[in-house]
């Protein structure tokens, strides 16, 4: 029977037994092992999951143990599909091996399927089902007698309850293990990270942070790899509130490492959740916001999930740092949204705490007093007396900010008054606690506003002893991280010197099996080597190789120079040490490199200790036995390698043999790889030359500006991103309101253009045009796109712009052009006004999909004929009114547009040149 989770130890084991099986026998080893890489190398696992899928149908064994194997494999796929986020795949599978467990009566594979439904249901948000799914688990575990893993289910059970009743979850614990009894690790990976979240939260935060560091290798090392990510990100967690915030990043790092390199959304998620947290704590908000965000991406899939709305509740508290009111109360709204379904009241009043806080910035003092009272009624009745505090700030910064009327009957002088005392009285009802120096400090400060000062001073007072304790706590919290640090570094260096000393005789164990096989492994090492079509990846593969199948402390690769005069000695490791490149002439009368190029023969060397005389590079290990053999195509010489030992006589036939056919394999792939390069230099000049007939094909010749080709090519990706801003706003219920999202197209026009043609010729014209460029880039930013539309006429499109800007804009543009004389030949310089029209896309906010880009380009067109027609030297801009149109909006628009805009469909805005002066500056 296959354990629920094993041991490193039981892996290498497993993988030993399989490289010694062939056929149907492999079945008894690939099913286990595959079951037990499913978080430890899922892509592996998947292989040997297929395999045994394979072999399955091949057997000839009876159907019970046909399907009972099947179903495991059901299961493999189920949590692959589940760590992968793809959770409507996961439930489908397991339910699938559930049905099949269930007709063969096999409650271990019960409990199994609903031990993982059970993680399947947290991540889709269903938390009541989470939990009767374990429960069934545990129930079927328990009446098989499977104790490890009912023991696991108690634990996962009393972490799951640990958050919401830490006290509770305490007694269960004391009730269902015995402290001084050593559990398995599979076991302690869920107890102790439910011990030490409940520590976390009567406050004991290193113990916290030793028993989430011991969970953490107690879950790695039994391949509960979801979990280790999730106890690391917790011992940050615990580190930042003892304060080392140091270490909180660091081990939210280490889970950020692990969670990418699986790159599992749910696991990804938790960890960039809490290194942005550690972040915002430091400081460092952009960071903070960057790793915030990205955890809301990732969670796409698994929205429903509780880390989800704790993500949001961060962002809250990071725009809350960032004095971004507007923002937290989006934020504390989503996340209270999401918490709801899962039973966190706690939680909950947190989410409204931040939105009266919220609220209280935004100057809505109603709506902050409904919040903050809700929260409060939570706080109270669950009997949480820190949160209760909390509330009580709250409502006293209401208070002082909105004086507000006296709700309730008071015995302080002031309403803020009381609310700051009230919860000064529960500081002082919790045990071995410090009351913090800033409440008493407020309580002071509130004390001398009303003029009694001796009670001002008495609270001072207090407030110093409360500093003067804080720096005390703070020290002995200093001390406590550092002796949990230690002692972390200390297991942690003992452990990577038991995982060397078992990697040592695995090696060792495997290199001895591998020997046996040398020759049947021989075919494949040859694709392999010649697969690689870059040469040092070729040198790296014989060198692993070689390290693998023969007793080499040095290796080394020489090829020949162009001139076929020297050798190169391109590549050489002794003792896992880099050696030096050198030159070596082909006639070189004592280097054996040299001698067997010339002699185009393998041969053996065989030294005394301590000879000399011979080619010896300087700095390198006295070797014994060395062995050197050409690299060859045919009768074509590539080089020479070299394999030596500190040994002597240890290059037998059978050695010469394998070092042959190597040699033979490295110079094909060598060969290969130096085809392989002349021919991508070949595709490189070609990509270069095409690339540089693309930006002629997008270019305006005499401008350097961007063409119409250029606008049809990059402008819908742009439209999308406008459209999804204004799509999410309408999809939340939201009032549509513009932003800095906008596109708004501006029509450039020089104003009698043709003269200057006329009067000075067509090539003082194009320096015209050349000039208008710079004087556009002046008004304008990079990222906009300035496109030559016509002759004079100029299209620029402002992307991420504002449209409330675009009149001003629109006469700098204006401003600019009819103030900066343009220069032409001969040092004559002659004035020019333009005409500009513009429109914003999308134009109609609340309808943003009624008019395509094209079309709203050509009502800045259309702006621009109205310039025209009215004198030229001015800006008319087409702009939307709150009415709804319908779909023969645009042709009304364009057919006559004063007649729409005196029937309010639109609004024709006309700056005036006059509002403006010198002063103008670009955007």
């Amino acid at each position: 029977m296959t354990d629920l989770y094993t041991s490193d130890d039981e892996i290498f084991a497993l993988e030993s037994k399989l490289s010694l099986l062939e056929g149907t026998p492999r079945l008894a080893v690939l099913v286990p092992l595959a079951w037990h890489l499913r978080q430890r190398n899922c892509e592996r696992s998947k292989l040997l999951a297929d395999e045994a899928t394979i072999l399955l149908t091949q057997a000839s064994n009876d159907d019970v143990w046909f399907r009972r194997n099947m179903a495991r494999i059901a299961l493999i796929h189920a949590e692959i599909n589940w760590l992968k986020g793809e959770l409507e795949f996961a439930e489908h599978y397991t339910n699938e091996a559930k049905q099949t467990f269930l007709e063969l009566r096999d409650k271990v594979g019960l409990g199994d399927s609903y031990f993982l439904l059970s993680s399947i249901k947290r991540d889709l948000g269903d938390i009541p089902e989470r939990d009767a799914c374990l429960q069934k688990a545990l129930e079927h575990f328990l009446e098989v007698g499977e104790f490890e893993r009912h023991l696991i289910c108690v634990a996962r059970s009393m972490h799951n309850s640990a958050m919401r009743d830490p006290q509770l979850t305490l007694q269960k614990i004391v009730q269902n293990f015995d402290n001084d009894r050593n559990y398995p690790a599979s076991v302690n990976a869920w107890l102790l990270s439910a011990k030490a979240i409940v520590a976390n939260k009567i406050g004991d935060m290193g113990e916290s942070c030793r028993l989430h560091i011991l969970a953490h290798r107690a879950a790695f090392e039994t391949g509960q790899i979801r979990q280790a990510i999730l106890t690391a990100t917790n011992a940050g967690d615990s580190f930042a509130t003892l304060g080392d915030l140091d270490a909180a990043l660091e081990w939210d790092e280490i889970a950020l490492a692990l969670a990418r390199n699986n790159n599992w959304p749910g696991s990804l998620a938790t960890a960039l959740l809490q290194t942005g947290n550690a972040l915002r704590l430091l400081h460092r908000y952009a960071d903070a916001r960057e790793k915030l965000v990205e955890s809301l991406a990732v969670q796409t899939k698994i929205a429903g999930s509780r880390t989800y709305a704790h993500t949001l509740c961060y962002l809250g508290d990071l725009a809350i740092d960032l004095s971004a009111p507007e923002d937290a109360l989006g934020f504390f709204q989503s996340a209270a949204d999401k918490i709801i379904e899962h039973n966190e009241p706690v939680f909950l009043s947190d989410c409204w705490r931040g939105q009266a806080i919220a609220y209280c910035r935004l100057g809505q003092a109603q709506e902050a007093q409904e919040k903050i009272r809700d929260a409060l009624k939570i706080a109270q009745d669950h009997h949480n007396l820190d949160e209760q505090i909390k509330c009580f700030r709250v409502l006293a910064e209401l208070a002082k900010r909105f004086h507000t009327d006296k709700a309730e009957q008071i015995a302080a002088p002031t309403l803020n008054l009381h609310y700051l005392l009230k919860a000064y009285d529960l500081c002082k009802t919790i045990k071995d606690i410090t009351v913090p120096a800033d409440l008493l400090d407020d309580i002071a400060n509130s004390y001398a506003d009303l003029d009694d000062f001796q009670s001002a001073f008495a609270y001072a007072k207090l407030s110093a002893k409360a500093k003067e304790s804080r720096r005390l706590v703070d020290a002995q919290n200093r001390a406590v991280a550092l002796q949990v640090k230690h002692d972390n570094e200390r297991h942690r260096a003992e452990a990577e010197h038991l995982r060397r000393i078992a990697k040592s005789e695995a090696e060792r164990a495997a290199s001895l099996q591998e020997s046996s096989n040398t020759l049947e492994t021989l075919g494949l090492i040859g694709r392999e080597i010649t697969a690689n079509l870059n040469a040092e990846a070729v040198f790296e593969s014989l060198h692993r190789h070689v390290n693998d199948l023969l007793d080499a402390t040095s290796f080394g690769i020489s090829l020949l120079a162009g001139d076929a005069r020297s050798l190169h000695f391109v590549f050489g490791m002794e003792n896992g040490e880099l050696i030096p490149p050198f030159t070596t002439p082909i006639d070189h009368p004592i280097s054996s490199f040299a001698r067997c190029a010339r002699e185009r023969e393998e041969f053996v060397l065989e030294r005394e200790p301590g000879t000399e005389g011979r080619f010896i590079i300087p700095g390198t290990m006295e070797t014994l036995s060395l062995l050197y053999t050409p690299l060859m195509i045919g009768d074509r010489l590539l080089g020479v390698m070299s394999i030596q030992s500190t040994r002597p006589h240890v290059y037998g036939e059978r050695e010469r043999s394998i070092l042959r056919t190597l040699a033979a394999y490295g110079a094909i792939a060598l060969d290969n790889a130096y085809a392989y390069k002349q021919l991508q230099a070949t595709l490189n000049t070609l990509r270069e030359t095409q690339n540089q007939l693309e930006e002629v094909s997008i270019t305006d010749p005499l401008t350097g500006m961007r063409n119409r080709r250029f606008l049809l090519q990059n402008i819908e990706a742009d439209v999308a991103r406008v459209l999804r801003f204004y799509e999410d706003q309408i999809q939340a219920g939201e009032a549509v309101s513009p932003g800095d999202e906008d596109i708004v197209f501006f029509m450039v026009d020089l104003d009698h253009f043709k003269s200057v043609n006329d009067t000075y010729g067509h090539a003082c014209g194009d320096m015209v045009l050349i000039q208008m460029r710079d004087r556009l880039q002046h008004v304008f930013r990079e990222s906009d796109y300035l496109i030559r539309w016509g002759g004079e006429e100029f299209l620029v499109v402002a992307r991420s712009c504002n449209r409330r800007d675009a009149p001003t804009v629109a006469e700098r543009i204006r401003h600019i052009i009819s103030s900066t004389t343009f220069k032409l030949i001969d040092d004559i310089e002659i004035s020019r006004t333009c005409s500009v029209g513009f429109a914003s896309f999308p134009f109609l906010p609340t309808q943003p999909h009624l008019l395509s880009w094209a079309q709203v380009v050509n009502f800045a067109d259309q702006g621009l004929y109205m310039v025209k027609k009215s004198g030229r030297n001015a800006c008319i801009g087409i702009s939307h009114t709150s009415a709804e149109q319908g779909e023969e909006f645009y042709n009304r628009v364009m057919r006559h547009p004063q007649n729409a805009a005196d029937n309010g469909m639109i609004e024709i805005i006309q700056q005036k040149t006059h509002s403006l002066d010198d002063t103008i500056m670009p955007s």
